[in-house]
């Protein structure tokens, strides 16, 4: 059995624990600098979602707009914008609206 009054192993004890502490708050800091906060909103404006380092949802906020919907979709929408918080996955495109003329649209430019 290792004698505990050992004061060269009290030493190497107390050296052991400073040094995991020392690792500890660098590892602390790393942390801090490697993640910044991103704040994600709906393409519609009605959430927007705030994401903390280490993937953890900070904040969800919802506009006046929001109560106009119904809860479902809501929540997809609440949904959707966590996701794209987390992946970085860009905002869908809005659908393009149909073009209700055959013949392109006069400009200034048009002779």
């Amino acid at each position: 059995m290792a004698d505990l009054s050992n004061p060269q192993l009290i030493e190497e004890m107390r050296w052991q624990l400073r040094e995991i502490e020392a690792r500890k708050a660098e590892n602390a800091k790393a942390l801090a600098a490697a993640g910044e906060v991103t704040e994600v909103t709906s393409p519609d404006g009605v959430v927007t979602v705030t994401v903390e380092p280490g993937g953890v949802i900070g904040e969800v906020r919802l506009t006046d707009k929001a109560l106009a919907s119904t809860a479902s979709a809501l929540g997809e929408v609440i949904t959707a914008t966590i996701r794209r918080a987390l992946t970085g996955e860009p905002a869908p495109r809005p659908d393009p609206v149909e073009d209700d003329h055959d013949e392109p649209i006069d400009t200034v430019f048009d002779l």
